[in-house]
């Protein structure tokens, strides 16, 4: 019995450290759709970092993607690209994998046209960048970086860990962060920032500011022209 017990714990050592190590494994994928008539870019990818820029001499979305894996049996990703009615819904996510052990990643360089509508969904681990978009952004992220720079549209964000920039923004603005620092310069417009743990730099702000505040960190109000009101 104690021999079968032995040879168990052995084997399952084993297995975690063939599915924790070996090489990495990249591949890389090209995406593209025609964005006429398109108002909108919803994107799942749970693991991975992203980057979304817009541009305005084109009318196309084009994704160049990079999948990691690494460990025991793992496949790669389904990357899908698709537009349903005024829709386009990029999908990078890793299905059920039957005797798979192991980490997977799929990171992202999007670049759409700039009256694109975006919304980001369920991301979990990797650094988020987004640049030149003029319509809304929403994003619910996890765990990763945030960087929204020179933007048009009202931005919501709801993060659970991990620091926040905006800056440049010309709307309003909606932050829910649980974990993270937070830094907001040049805000043409409102912002209503809820803190959990971490700081908060805000500074250059048009319209009106709320902040409540849960948790420990140091908060900074710089230049505010409308009211602040801090719970």
């Amino acid at each position: 019995m104690k021999f079968i017990k032995y040879a168990l714990i052995v084997s399952i050592v084993l297995l975690v450290t063939a599915c924790s190590g070996g090489e990495e494994k990249t591949a890389s994928q090209s995406l593209e759709l025609d964005a006429g008539g398109l108002t909108q870019l919803m994107i799942e990818n749970k693991n991975g970092e992203i980057e979304v820029t817009g541009y305005t001499d084109s009318e196309r979305i084009e994704v160049a993607a990079t999948v990691r894996t690494q460990g025991f049996r793992m496949k790669e990703p389904k990357l899908e690209l698709r537009k349903e009615d005024q829709t386009a819904y990029l999908d990078a996510s890793f299905q059920a994998q039957f005797g798979a052990m192991g980490v997977g990643a799929v990171d992202m360089q999007i670049k759409v046209p700039r009256h694109l509508g975006l919304e980001l969904k369920s991301h979990k681990d990797g650094k988020l960048r987004i640049s030149n978009l003029d319509s809304s952004i929403k994003i619910n992220n996890v765990n990763g970086h945030l960087e929204i720079i020179d933007s048009k549209g009202p931005l919501t964000i709801h993060n659970r860990d991990g620091d926040i920039l905006v800056q440049n923004l010309s709307a309003d603005l909606n932050i829910h962060n649980l974990n993270g620092g937070i830094t907001v310069d040049k805000v043409n417009g409102s912002a209503v920032i809820a803190v959990g743990d971490g700081t908060l730099d805000i500074d250059h702000i048009t319209g009106d500011v709320q902040i409540s505040q849960s948790g420990n960190g140091e908060i900074r109000v710089g230049e505010v022209q409308g009211e602040v009101i801090q719970d």
